[in-house]
């Protein structure tokens, strides 16, 4: 018997007022990376608000690992092993980088916070587990000299950074990245994937991705769905759904298409060239 997916979602329908901004949305995500892209506006960020219990479906399912998650708060998809980033980072800006991230962990703490104030042993070691927990994330992701730093001091990339290890360090089942390298320099790009990969090869993390530089998607995700006015297009590979007609046609532009017929060209005759030396 084949385990279910990581997350599905069968038949989504949402409309605000009378605009239809999802219709009959089945997606299935597995393990690892999952891309999720399309033109503004073709409802990518519902989808997300739909999964994390910020938008209720008019109709449809989210399941994660097989259980539905109808009747489950905000806070109890985080609790069920949903995590979450937003296209904005969303830090308590006065704050330091440490407390920002220790608030991922909040749905995991056994101890309430007057044991935590009466500074009993077992709540003071759980809060030296959670601190260590939060140190080893914030490292991941080249923040851990910044630990005790105010948020609002660090650059918007460092933000967005502080918001992935603030999702992650639950250990999550799944995590929703919402534009995630949008602002973000090539310096901190790099440092986003590599701690990304790392987590990825260690576990059976499922990592959704809601991003416009289509040279990171297709590089980083194996499987990757399209949605235009709120349908999903086509999904698949990178390279069957950059070469699918309405993706390009919808979203990638008939520049794109050009550009892959040219590169194609350029590979055959490169291919049929007798004077051509092998690497």
């Amino acid at each position: 018997m084949n385990a279910a997916p990581a997350l599905e979602l069968r038949d989504l329908h949402v409309a605000f007022g009378g605009n239809r901004v999802l219709e009959g949305v089945d997606l299935s995500f597995g393990s690892g990376f999952n891309g999720l892209i399309g033109p503004n506006g073709a409802g990518k960020t519902t989808i997300f608000n739909v999964i994390s219990g910020y938008v209720a479906p008019a109709t449809g399912e989210v399941r994660l690992a097989g259980e539905d998650l109808a009747n489950r708060s905000q806070s109890a998809r985080v609790a069920a092993g949903i995590g979450r980033t937003f296209q904005a980072p969303r830090l308590v800006l006065d704050a330091t980088v440490m407390e920002n991230t220790l608030l991922g962990l909040q749905q995991s703490y056994r101890w309430g916070h007057l044991a935590e104030l009466l500074r009993l042993p077992w709540a003071r070691a759980e809060e030296r587990k959670a601190r260590q927990s939060c140190m080893a994330m914030l490292a991941r992701f080249g923040l851990a000299d910044f630990a005790h730093t105010e948020a609002d001091s660090l650059p918007l990339g460092s933000q967005k950074l502080v918001e992935v290890a603030r999702a992650l360090v639950a250990e999550p089942q799944v995590v929703l990245l919402d534009e995630p390298a949008a602002g973000l320099g090539a310096d901190d790009v790099t440092v986003l994937l590599r701690g990304l990969r790392g987590i990825a090869a260690e576990s059976d993390l499922c990592i959704v991705i809601i991003e416009h530089d289509l040279q990171l998607v297709t590089s980083l995700c194996p499987y990757i769905a399209v949605l235009d006015f709120g349908r999903i297009i086509a999904e698949g590979g990178p390279e069957e759904v950059t070469h699918d007609p309405a993706v390009i046609e919808a979203y990638l532009g008939h520049g794109f298409a050009a550009r892959l017929e040219a590169e194609s060209l350029g590979v055959a005759m490169a291919d049929s060239d007798p004077g051509r030396r092998a690497d």
